[in-house]
């Protein structure tokens, strides 16, 4: 097995193939309500994403390559590629989708290293992209349901929509848990994200210390700097969840202790908060906090490790 198995930025046993086998079967819940409620779209969408991150991926490696390891192949790519198109609208155009993944593939993830020790979240990148280049096509959400369930024409049209973001304060509780409604392709269903999140943490490929720092801390300070907002719809239709999940709850991006995890979490929820409160967008206001937070992990994670050597040193004198 190539000496890459174990990518630097993963500090586990389980080796990289594993862990990005692991997520890519994780998203499948999200992927599959999607497609029930999406329909053709969201399969195309979601495949093209996937195929086109990986041929990216592969191509650019081969072209330059990085660590003269051309046969390289860890799913990382297929992982990313899926949430990156689970966090676009429905009716996304295939070209805005291939902007996004080639910026994620090149940029965000192999010129800082490749596969395991890329430092920010190429899903991520991808995401905050295009929502910053294509904003027209980011702005609405197409309904679901079967009388669009064979309609892919808006996959190839650059037409921008002029479609507004549905009320989701009229929404049922059952309706925003089940994903019942108008959003991004993958992210409505809690359930589903809940369950890939379930699976993961029983296969050992996601850390909670940073996730669940990052729920408590964005409720809290939502519920008191927002103290109009609805909280649970908030927390259930914005894309936190899924963020927390497929994002900060990455092994190669986010800080590998849990002092240092948590931290992050809450550095990562005061961000989302302030951008909210400044009316930024909220795929902006999810996204940059990330990787703001994974260009932090490094120093965050050193500074953990420093402080927990000289508690330990420091009892170990206690004791003689």
């Amino acid at each position: 097995m190539s000496d890459r198995s174990l990518a630097p930025f993963i500090h586990t046993y389980k080796n990289a193939p594993y862990i990005y086998l692991t997520i890519t079967v994780s998203l499948l819940p999200c992927v599959f309500y999607s497609i029930f409620y999406y329909g053709l779209r969201a399969m195309v969408l979601i495949l093209f994403s996937a195929i086109m991150f990986s041929l990216s991926d592969i191509g650019f490696t081969r072209l330059v390559h990085i660590h003269n390891d051309k046969d390289y192949f860890d799913l990382s790519s297929i992982a990313s590629g899926i949430i990156f198109a689970l966090m676009l609208p429905p009716d996304t155009p295939l070209i805005v989708v291939l902007a996004g993944v080639l910026f994620g593939s090149v940029v965000i993830k192999q010129l800082f290293g490749g596969a395991g020790s890329n430092i920010l979240n190429p899903a991520a990148g991808a995401r905050l992209i295009v929502e910053v280049l294509y904003p027209s096509y980011m702005s609405g959400f197409a309904e679901g349901g079967r009388e669009r369930w064979f309609d892919v024409a808006s996959l190839i049209s650059m037409s921008p929509k002029a479609a507004e973001a549905p009320d989701y304060s009229r929404l049922s509780f059952l309706e925003l848990l089940g994903g019942n409604y108008a959003s991004f392709i993958g992210t409505a269903c809690v359930l589903t994200i809940l369950l890939g999140a379930v699976f993961m943490v029983i296969k050992g490929s996601m850390r909670l210390y940073a996730p669940i720092s990052y729920l408590i801390s964005v409720t809290a300070l939502y519920r008191i700097f927002v103290p109009d907002g609805e909280l649970l719809v908030f927390l259930m239709s914005s894309g936190v969840v899924f963020v927390a999940v497929f994002m900060l709850g990455d092994l190669t991006t986010m800080p590998s202790r849990f002092a240092a995890g948590a931290f992050a979490g809450f550095v990562c929820a005061v961000l989302t908060v302030i951008l909210i409160i400044n009316g930024t967008g909220i795929c902006i206001a999810l996204l940059a906090p990330v990787l703001t937070v994974n260009y932090m992990s490094f120093v965050i994670d050193y500074f953990a490790k420093t402080i927990s050597r000289r508690n330990r040193r420091s009892r170990e004198v206690d004791v003689l």
